[in-house]
């Protein structure tokens, strides 16, 4: 249920906390006085668009948040749990700021979240209806959710069935359409990928050649320089047919010298160690030289076939990818590609089967749907028709039209509610005869007879005794009562038969400070109660018989509704 809810800086409210307890929870206060601003935060607080107008003047920012100890609470913890959202062991707090500049915040227990996720647990936490939610009624499409909704689990595993089933039937028609194309396009197709794939496998890529051709294409195009300057300095190391000496046998005899002194003393040992070792190191270098001078091979025609190689190497990379291996794996796809494209007539007549052996265990499955709700829409009938004439309704007709539809994930039931308020009417389309009046007893009527099928804990009723009075609105005072029992229940009204069933009475008043109207919010003990009944019995003049005759109607509540 909600516990506590904070309001600041919105609209005429500048600071108001309520707590809120079980059972029927009635606001009143004289019109114009805020009644329905409390109703219009909480609906900002739990998803709808926020306005910078909503802000009280001269204030940056508006703040609403609210506590919630729902009966679901494991479920949205573990919806909080899949988003990272932190999550509370006796609760739910949900705080919303709107600011002045945009930059509004949503935050579920202390932590920063989204809207989407505030909308995707709210559906657990709170029912608003008003005159404007009354739209749901007025909407033909939604007539079959609330069937379905008083039916309950006799039909939950049967829809979710079709309901899965039904997506894999979406996936095999997207499947089929994408796949299924005419011959001459096939033919083209193929084509193509042929082409394609023949060109890359001419070429015979091999992983890493790309960077080996490279290397030996910038030797090839500069081979009469390698051999010429290696040559200079081998024949300078090692000596040549016109030298006596090369550098390494000069060396040889300065080796020699030093060697001859390493016995005199420890640096002169060390030195001869280091000379001997560039030696070494010298002689080493020079086998290698000679052996890369030997085998070097200079040759135009290798030359063009390195530089043809690169080039082909150079134009697939342009066409397919940058680099053998992401040619490769080009190639891997343009061949199953082509495999799929060479059996597609097999895989669509596979397809098509599998489509349509779903099909018919979808429609099975929502012709046997379709029985269980025209079985139970009988019973619904009944129990809606009862609970109107219970409302001063007394010449109700009700009935509930099915028409089949196209197989869909609810089935293939196109149901819309019918009425006759009146005797002597036939029966029409609700959304297009129901009045306001008629609208809010319709409403109340389901949520009694859907009382306990219901997942949320708090509905609030906004003015939902618009048109209504008299008998009826008596009548209206029982049922709110008695969906209370099991939810909690916030109600806004003007009508005093209804005010006196509450369990719980909090006054809206409208106030003026010395430069500023507020509105405030005021629990109700036993007399304050009293005088609030009476004045909405008699207006602002309140006289000892509207005193008396509160006090007597709370009375009588008390003992016909809470005895």
């Amino acid at each position: 249920m909600l516990s506590d809810l904070q309001v600041k800086n919105f609209a005429l409210i500048d600071q108001v906390n309520i707590n809120f307890k079980k059972g029927l929870n009635i606001l009143s206060g004289e019109t114009g006085a805020g009644k329905s601003i409390i109703i219009g935060a909480l609906d900002l607080l739990l998803g709808a668009r926020a306005n910078t107008d909503v802000i009280r003047t001269a204030k940056d920012a508006a703040y609403i948040s609210a506590f919630f100890q729902p009966s679901e609470l494991e479920i949205i913890n573990n919806i909080l749990d899949e988003a990272g959202v932190e999550k509370e062991q006796n609760g739910i707090l949900i705080a919303r700021e709107i600011k002045e500049n945009g930059r509004n915040r949503t935050l579920i227990n202390g932590q920063l979240a989204t809207l989407r996720m505030v909308k995707k647990i709210s559906r657990y936490l709170i029912d608003i209806h008003g005159q404007h939610e009354h739209q749901l009624l007025l909407d033909q499409s939604s007539h079959l959710m609330i069937l379905d909704a008083f039916i309950g689990s006799e039909i939950k595993e049967l829809k979710n069935d079709i309901k899965d089933n039904y997506a894999k039937y979406q996936v095999l028609k997207r499947e089929l359409a994408e796949i299924d194309i005419d011959d001459s396009e096939r033919v083209r197709e193929l084509d193509i990928l042929n082409f394609q794939i023949d060109e890359i496998e001419k070429a015979n890529l091999q992983i890493g050649e790309y960077q080996s051709l490279k290397e030996k294409y910038q030797s090839l195009s500069h081979g009469e320089e390698i051999y010429q300057n290696t040559s200079e300095v081998l024949n300078a190391l090692s000596g040549d047919d016109y030298s006596e000496q090369g550098l390494l046998d000069r060396m040889a005899i300065l080796k020699s010298k030093l060697e001859s002194l390493k016995e005199y003393n420890k640096k002169l040992a060390e030195l001869n160690q280091n000379f001997a070792d560039i030696y070494y190191n010298l002689e080493e270098f020079i086998f290698e030289l000679g052996d890369y001078c030997s085998s070097f091979n200079y040759d135009e025609e290798e030359l063009a076939l390195t530089a043809d190689r690169l080039d082909l190497l150079n134009s697939l990379f342009r066409k397919y990818g940058d680099g053998v291996e992401e040619i490769l794996e080009y190639l891997a796809e343009l061949q199953e590609k082509r495999k799929k494209l060479e059996n597609i007539e097999e895989k669509i007549a596979q397809i098509k089967q599998e489509k349509n052996e779903l099909k018919n265990i979808l429609l099975k499955k929502a012709e046997k749907l379709s029985e269980l709700r025209k079985k139970q829409a009988g019973e619904f009938e009944a129990k809606l028709k009862a609970e109107l004439q219970d409302l001063a309704m007394e010449d109700v007709k009700f009935e509930l039209s099915f028409q089949k539809k196209d197989l869909g994930e609810s089935g293939i039931d196109r149901v819309e509610f019918l009425i006759s308020p009146n005797k002597g009417e036939e029966l029409r389309p609700l959304t297009k005869i129901a009045s306001g009046g008629e609208i809010s007893r319709i409403m109340l009527a389901l949520k009694t007879i859907t009382a306990g099928l219901d997942q949320v804990d708090t509905l609030i009723f906004d003015e939902v005794d618009s048109g209504v009075g008299g008998e009826t609105a008596a009548r209206m005072a029982e049922k709110l009562a008695y969906i209370s029992k099991d939810r909690q229940i916030i109600c806004i009204t003007h009508l005093p038969q209804i005010a006196t069933a509450g369990s719980h009475h909090y006054l809206i008043k409208k106030e003026k400070g010395k430069n500023r109207t507020y509105t405030h919010i005021y629990a109700l003990d036993e007399q304050q109660r009293i005088e609030e009944i009476a004045r909405m019995i008699g207006g602002t003049k309140m006289t000892d018989k509207t005193i008396a005759h509160a006090k007597e109607m709370l009375d009588m509540a008390a003992e016909e509704l809470y005895s």
